[in-house]
């Protein structure tokens, strides 16, 4: 069973505001709970691409950058 396009983003956004409130709290660059956030919204991001695909067959025109574009 799929999820919703529409709950979907609304998850999204929560995970956008939450990571801004965590950057704009953060300690530095080695700050976990950056990372942390990072990681939920890019669960979120790809949770909410799935939806679409699934519903729409529409993808959105933007990735999350991984470990492995670094060695490009």
């Amino acid at each position: 069973m799929s999820i919703e396009p529409s709950y979907a983003l609304q998850q999204l956004i929560s995970r956008l505001e939450q990571h801004l409130t965590v950057v704009s709290q953060s300690r530095g660059s080695a700050d976990a709970a950056v990372d942390a956030a990072f990681g939920s919204l890019a669960d979120a991001f790809q949770t909410y691409e799935d939806a679409l695909y699934d519903q729409y067959s529409e993808l959105l025109p933007f990735t999350i950058p991984t470990d492995d574009d670094d060695d490009e």
